[in-house]
């Protein structure tokens, strides 16, 4: 409910494969489309080498959608109706949980398993939605982590360049600036 990299990844794949196709269709007519259609002109005549060019064209699209009603297609979407339904359930809103707060630490995940599985007793319809609310803290807690040891490396390289290249002082120290009585060359006159 929470979670949908599966949709969002679902829709990726598919607007990828239609701007592939559309850009496979464009491509074709704009620089092909005029001399297939003035040899088919020639070879077919005026009715037959429009068809031919216009079915010519149609043919990745054809590709498309017999690569689409293939049988391993059909075998993926099986297998997400099936992982959905076992997230769904209650042994699988249990073992999500579980899995995504076992990374994070395991006395979060035995204390999450012991609320669902209240939750699975009492409240069996809210299992899911509190599965999907705890992985996405998981999921947070990991992103916290790498953004930690980001900061940490961040820090690190701005003291190495610090330490490197050390900033030369704008003033000399007062101690040079002052001369004593013995260095002032004109102290004789």
């Amino acid at each position: 409910m929470f979670n949908f990299s599966n949709q969002i990844e679902n829709v990726k794949s598919a607007l990828i494969g239609l701007v592939l196709l559309l850009a496979t269709a464009i491509i074709g007519l704009i620089w092909i489309s005029i001399g297939l259609f003035t040899l088919a002109v020639r070879l077919l005549g005026d009715l037959w080498g429009p068809l031919a060019l216009g079915g010519l064209f149609l043919l990745p699209i054809v590709i498309y959608l017999g690569i689409k009603a293939l049988p391993h297609n059909r075998e993926k979407r099986r297998q997400s109706l099936i992982d959905e339904a076992f997230s769904k359930s209650t042994v699988g809103s249990i073992s999500n949980l579980i899995d995504s707060l076992s990374a994070t630490s395991p006395v979060l995940a035995t204390v999450a398993a012991i609320v669902a599985g209240f939750m699975a007793t009492r409240f069996p319809q809210y299992l899911p939605m509190f599965s999907q609310i705890v992985s996405s803290l998981a999921e947070e807690f990991k992103l916290h982590k790498v953004r930690r040891a980001e900061s940490k490396v961040r820090k690190a390289r701005a003291e190495y360049e610090r330490s490197a290249n050390p900033t030369p002082p704008d003033v000399e120290p007062v101690v040079k600036r002052r001369r004593r009585k013995n260095d002032d060359p004109y102290a004789d006159m």
